[in-house]
């Protein structure tokens, strides 16, 4: 498969937060065998009897539904084919219940946890030879606050092991994780690392404690990220996967404040199957021709994706703290007595700010005016609170395009184009900036569409991504 297939579906990751999508119908032959193994912790396993089969039974009715013939393989089968009623249609099905999900597991082993990695080896299960893989691992790390600086280390050995196992043409589609809610009573102990300091003279506050945990999440989550981004750079077949980021809403669809139940699983199901079914479908549709992107289509179908209008939001009372946090502070602006018009946030500059606070070795020569504009929450510091707010607001225009009438990728030419919209009468509504950047969502330039005379979108300028 080649890289841009994966650039495709990272950047429809991106719009499914604000966009209403369906999946394929009759996407695949019932003759064709689609074999999936999904890889994990507690989270993929199920963790309780009330929740069997986690969000695996959702990809595998979504997938069966829209007409794959599905064979889960892993290193666990259970024994038996349990069935699931949603508890919203009522409707029932049974499901293929093997899997290598494994309650309590880390990326790799150490003291008190059992690694991933080194039961990849033991169970030799990839010799299975699955079509698809998902990875959803890293949340006992986070839970342990284990050498999270040597997370995405770790991380990409089990990665790097899982596509050296595989057949060449088979896709890995790695996971971010899910937000927690630490101060729950059920899972209050397990997050003792984040309550006090190192040497335990300090002593911090559930809400420190609080926030510091969703630091770790956010900045593990970009680790997740940059690896996809750089497995695909080295050709690799890999698809980043934000079905984790479905948990909006840590009170309702966490059982216990860690793992989701039923809720919270069917949002991680859908969307895991949306991201398969794209990629394969474009896949099939696209087979010999790497340099063209589909249009996105909608079908009558129930949409497999629900439109979700703000970042995955933890609903508990966070407050922002900086204890125990790394932060850049933000350099003073010096401002003339014209005051500049300070130009909008883009993908490209959401992409900047995510690589300026991970500290990665790329050219930081920004202008004190862009350092002063990637303070987004305008705090002073730059720092992962900003990366939020940034990605929030793109969120935000998105599903203003969209309300608006706006097309994405209409006719398959990689472009968003105003409804009604006639380049030759106004030659100067869209204009196109060169500020692409191969980024973790994918090579991209940006759109810059200007507001009309007819107040459209409300007198704002709007950055939005272009695939190239």
């Amino acid at each position: 498969m080649k890289k841009i297939i994966s650039a495709f579906t990272s950047a429809l990751i991106v719009m499914s937060s604000a966009t209403v999508l369906n999946m394929s119908e009759n996407s695949a032959s019932a003759d064709d065998v689609l074999k999936i193994m999904c890889i994990g912790d507690s989270i993929t396993d199920g963790y309780v009897n009330d929740y069997v089969g986690s969000y695996r039974k959702f990809i595998y009715h979504e997938l069966t539904e829209s007409g794959y013939t599905v064979d889960m393989v892993g290193a666990k089968d259970g024994g038996w084919t349990p069935s699931y009623t949603d508890e919203e249609t009522g409707e029932t099905w049974e499901f293929d219940n093997e899997n290598t999900g494994y309650s309590g597991y880390s990326i790799m082993s150490y003291s008190g946890r059992t690694g991933i990695y080194e039961t990849l080896q033991s169970t030799d299960c990839l010799s299975a030879e699955p079509d698809i893989i998902t990875l959803q691992i890293g949340t006992n790390d986070v839970i342990d606050n284990h050498e999270m600086d040597k997370a995405p280390e770790r991380l990409e050995i089990l990665v790097d092991y899982i596509l050296d196992n595989i057949p060449e043409d088979s896709m890995l589609f790695l996971a971010t994780i899910p937000y927690a809610d630490p101060n729950r009573s059920e899972v209050y102990d397990w997050f003792g690392n984040y309550r006090h300091s190192a040497d335990w003279q300090e002593q911090y506050s559930d809400e420190e404690a609080e926030s510091a945990v969703i630091k770790t999440i956010d900045d593990y989550n970009l680790a997740v990220r940059f690896l996809a981004e750089k497995k695909q750079e080295e050709g690799k077949n890999v698809v980043l996967s934000d079905a984790p980021e479905m948990i909006t809403d840590v009170k309702t669809q966490l059982f216990d404040g860690v793992h989701p139940n039923n809720s919270g699983y069917k949002a991680m199901g859908k969307q895991w199957a949306y991201i398969i079914d794209s990629e394969l479908t474009y896949q099939k549709e696209n087979s010999g021709n790497s340099t063209e992107i589909p249009a996105v289509t909608t079908s009558t179908a129930e949409p497999i994706v629900t439109t979700v209008s703000e970042i995955p939001a933890v609903t508990t009372s966070i407050q922002k703290t900086t204890t125990n946090i790394q932060t850049t502070t933000a350099p003073a602006v010096t401002t003339s007595t014209a005051e500049p018009e300070e130009k909008p946030i883009g993908v490209v500059d959401l992409v900047k700010i995510c690589r300026y606070v991970m500290g990665n070795p790329y050219e930081f020569d920004f202008s004190q005016e862009d350092i002063s504009r990637f303070d987004v929450d305008k705090d002073g510091e730059i720092d992962v609170f900003d990366v939020v707010a940034a990605r929030k607001l793109l969120i935000e225009t998105g599903k203003k395009l969209t309300d608006k009438g706006f097309s994405l990728f209409p006719d398959g030419d990689n472009s968003i184009t105003p409804p009604d919209y006639d380049p030759d009468a106004e030659p100067d509504r869209v204009q196109s900036s060169n500020m692409g950047s191969h980024s973790i969502i994918g090579s991209l330039d940006s759109i810059i569409i200007k507001p009309d005379d007819d107040n459209v979108l409300k007198d704002e300028w709007i950055t939005f991504p272009e695939i190239d």
